[in-house]
């Protein structure tokens, strides 16, 4: 016998969120009646697991004073953002900004090489092996 006024939802990966540095996500929720009136309390928080990347190949072009970098990823169905950290002269690379294409370009700054790394988007941007899409290594600007 089955209640008729109760709906399923579903809640698709690429809407969880980022994850966290261990690759995987946080999920929490709560249920809201569809007049709006009344709200459960809070579930659990539930840890899942995340779909594994498999780093593609990347390259990090000089041209002139734009660096340009591109990379890819076993993921090609959703588009999903990516941190980017960048290492200049010998430095440990440091988070830099969120890109929402596979594709980063900054500016050369007097530097005479350059180190990118590009990993999954995750709740605290820091580097991470478990997260790491593309390392360029240390790359020669001169």
């Amino acid at each position: 016998m089955s209640d008729k006024g109760i709906k399923n939802v579903i809640v698709k990966k690429e809407l969880l969120g980022k994850v966290t540095s261990s690759n995987s996500r946080v999920v929490r929720f709560r249920i809201v009646s569809e007049d709006k009136n009344r709200k459960s309390a809070w579930s659990k928080i539930f840890i899942t697991g995340s779909e594994a990347f498999v780093a593609g190949p990347g390259v990090v072009n000089a041209l002139g004073n734009p660096i340009l970098v591109n990379w890819s990823t076993s993921q090609t169905s959703v588009q999903i953002p990516y941190d980017v950290f960048i290492g200049f002269d010998g430095s440990a690379p440091e988070y830099v900004e969120t890109a929402l294409s596979k594709s980063y370009s900054f500016i050369k700054t007097g530097t005479e090489s350059v180190r990118v790394v590009i990993q999954i988007s995750s709740i605290n941007p820091r580097l991470s092996d478990s997260l790491e899409v593309y390392d360029s290594g240390t790359v020669s600007l001169v």
